[in-house]
């Protein structure tokens, strides 16, 4: 029998299926699990990925696929590993490389398919697809031209893919650069634990614990840019906090390991065990006793407290600082959350079997599957909770009890009906934690509502002005991009044709519209196409707020920002024109869906404001009064800025501006509260005007270990 024609292969692989998911081979925990017999039989787990789409690139050795470039250089040896390349038919056909913490292969493997997960579970929840960006150096932004950026003091880009370096140092810490736009894992030997065990090559990368932490850190940063500075106790906190939140959960995705936790808890989840605590061979390896961070412990010394009649302090956690520490906190509130829901979610199961929690004799095969279901499914709409948050909160100076009302917010919107108490256990929980919402008494959940934008009192003196902030809003709507199609690319690059001169992937991705270059079009990709849009819609709003308009005082004072040049204080930066400059960090459309098939499509844009701030209150005065503060030349530059602003958000079905989330610019009580928490003591005079280090890099500071 004669060989098919090559005409006739083409033809036949055209009607071949591709199959609908890819899985690769990853560790359940970290390499240490598998050399205990307790957990070796779980510790081999495998991640399963959308297969990549048509309009996506195809995935490549590294790995390399749309949102992730794996670089494997080892800069302490010198060398670059072989890229691994999942595409191999042999690779395919067994789920990846066997899970081996000796082939560099595999940990390039691990880190892309944790990286991955990581992503897709934020997409789902915002309903939207993950953007990376970076940090200009300080001294290139200052140097551009307005021209160029296209935006009065915003200088970071999109960046198309996140770098992961498995090899990237020879010591105990593994972090998110801002700069680089990429995560950076270290190895190091490690030493004996108490148990006798370790004592051998630790590789950050091969815990999912940290790849998930860290590659949450850089979609944190991509959708929220000032999340990184540290302007209250609770900034840094919140993304340490978040990151770990994000880690935690996504084990319960791994029915086996679930299974196996049940059984041996007898169901009940506030046990100590392996999916209650991150970074296991870390931990051990450092010095540290059990986990890198166990918020856990928290939760039960509480509950004993409880159960012995001693109350607990309301104030306990307020002296709590280091963000680490200060972020277990967040993360106690948000499992204790999860816990009480599980446990509801499951209590008729134990009714049914006749048997208690945490009765391991008891408990039955049958009974241990229903609850890793409950779980899995729990932790995920606790997860989706989680993240959807992220979008009601304000741009700036976050802190835990703002971040309680924008989860609750976020749910009540999508999910008007909470049948099932959700958002009750998250006020519960975040409640007996200590955190507090300024202004509010925690009478109920709805009492957690952010609000909605009072109406615009307009002036009889100001023709012209609408009478209302959906009206005015409304021409806005009409200039802006908000569907994803090719058709509006020539209408985009005919309005500014600026923003084409840099492409994100290194290729232009767009053919037929005049000013692209052909030679250098790609395939059509509809992730280039939504962050051009996100760009040419920053650009839209940020020309519509600087623009003189009559409804400048009543947007002044509902977005919290100084638009009007009359009425800024002289520390806020002009443009050419003379107009205060603003920040647009974000215009991005989300379509999410809800459990019960409901939808809601909305806009979510970010806003701030940048005013120059001194530690001296005379000092202050001085320079908002447009004079040098002192009399001393070192005093010229501020010595923190003080940043305000607020977020939007519009309901698209209709146009309505929904809520609006605001850290006021004018707020002097609050700029007193930053003050005193960067002066820290009276030392801190002499510290002002001096680079800090971890500015730059702040999560290689506070991800360093100590040992």
């Amino acid at each position: 029998m004669s060989q098919p024609g090559t005409d006739t292969n083409a033809r036949f692989k055209d009607l071949i299926p591709k199959p609908s998911k890819r899985c690769l081979r990853v560790y359940a925990f970290d390499p240490q699990a598998s050399l205990e017999l307790d957990t070796a039989v779980i510790n081999d787990a495998t991640i399963e990925l959308p297969w990549e789409e048509s309009w996506e690139d195809s995935l490549e050795q590294g790995p390399v696929n749309e949102y992730i470039e794996v670089v494997d250089f080892d800069p302490v040896s010198g060398c670059f590993y072989a890229p691994v390349d999942l595409n191999d038919p042999l690779l395919l056909a067994q789920d990846g490389l066997t899970p081996s913490d000796g082939s560099p292969q595999f940990h390039q493997q691990m880190v892309f398919a944790v990286a991955m997960k990581t992503v897709r579970s934020f997409e789902r929840a915002l309903g939207r697809p993950v953007f990376w960006t970076r940090e200009a150096d300080p001294k290139t932004a200052r140097s551009r031209k307005r021209g160029k950026t296209g935006q009065d003091g915003l200088y970071r880009s999109f960046v198309r893919r996140l770098r992961i370096y498995p090899h990237a140092m020879r010591e105990p810490n593994a972090y998110y650069s801002p700069q680089k736009t990429a995560l950076l894992f270290g190895y190091f030997k490690g030493g004996p634990a108490r148990d006798g065990t370790g004592g051998g090559w630790v590789f950050t990368c091969l815990s999912q614990d940290i790849v998930a932490h860290e590659t949450a850190h850089a979609i944190l940063h991509g959708m929220w840019p000032r999340s990184v500075e540290s302007c209250n106790c609770d900034a840094l906190a919140f993304h340490e906090a978040f990151a770990d939140i994000v880690a935690l959960f996504q084990h319960f995705s791994s029915r086996s390991v679930v299974e196996h936790q049940m059984a041996r808890s007898g169901g009940a989840m506030r046990a100590v065990s392996l999916l209650t605590g991150l970074a296991q061979q870390f931990g051990r390896a450092t010095g540290r006793e059990g986990p890198l961070r166990f918020a856990l412990e928290m939760v039960r010394r509480e509950e004993e407290q409880l159960k012995g009649e001693t109350p607990l302090a309301p104030d306990r956690n307020a002296g709590i600082i280091e963000p680490h520490k200060r972020g277990q906190i967040l993360v106690a509130a948000v499992f204790d959350a999860f816990v009480t829901i599980f446990e509801r979610r499951t209590a008729d199961l134990f009714r049914i079997a006749r048997t208690r929690r945490g009765d391991t004799e008891k408990i039955s095969a049958g009974l241990v599957k229903r609850l890793a279901i409950e779980a899995d499914k729990a932790a995920g709409q606790v997860l989706r909770m989680c993240i959807r948050g992220l979008d009601y909160l304000p741009p700036v100076d976050v802190t835990f009890g703002e971040y309680l009302r924008a989860v609750v917010t976020a749910d009540t919107d999508l999910v008007p009906d909470d049948s099932n108490h959700y958002r009750t256990a998250f006020a519960e929980a975040f409640r007996k934690r200590g955190i507090t919402v300024a202004g509010q008494s925690f009478s109920s959940t709805e009492s957690l509502l952010w609000d909605a934008p009072e109406p615009f009192s307009v002036s009889p003196d100001r023709p012209g002005a609408k009478d209302s902030v959906d009206a005015s809003f409304s021409d806005l709507l009409g200039r802006l991009q908000l569907n994803v199609t090719f058709a509006g690319v020539e209408r985009m690059a005919a309005k500014y044709p600026e923003l084409y001169a840099e492409s994100f992937s290194g290729a232009k991705a767009y053919s037929g519209v005049k000013g692209i270059d052909e030679d250098r079009v790609g395939h059509r990709n509809l992730r280039d196409m939504s962050m051009l849009i996100v760009r040419f819609n920053q650009r839209v709003m940020h020309d519509w707020l600087v623009e003189p308009d009559p409804n400048d005082p009543d947007w002044e004072k509902l977005l919290g920002v100084h638009l009007l040049d009359a009425t800024a204080p002289q520390t806020i930066n002009r443009s050419p024109s003379g107009r205060p400059k603003v920040e647009v960090h974000s215009v991005r459309i989300s379509r999410r869906q809800g459990p019960d098939g409901q939808m809601l499509q909305q806009l979510v844009v970010q806003v701030t404001q940048t005013r120059r701030a001194y530690f001296r209150a005379e000092d202050q005065a001085q320079a908002d009064a447009g004079r040098m503060p002192g009399d001393d030349p070192l005093r010229k530059d501020p010595d923190f800025k003080f940043r305000g602003g607020a977020t939007l958000l519009v309901d698209l079905h209709d146009g309505r501006v929904r809520r609006v989330i605001r850290k006021n610019i004018r707020d002097e009580r609050r700029l007193a509260r930053q003050r005193a928490f960067l002066l820290g003591d009276p030392d801190a005079f002499s510290f002002a005007g001096r680079v800090d280090p971890a500015e730059h890099e702040p999560f290689a500071f506070m991800h360093r270990s100590v040992r």
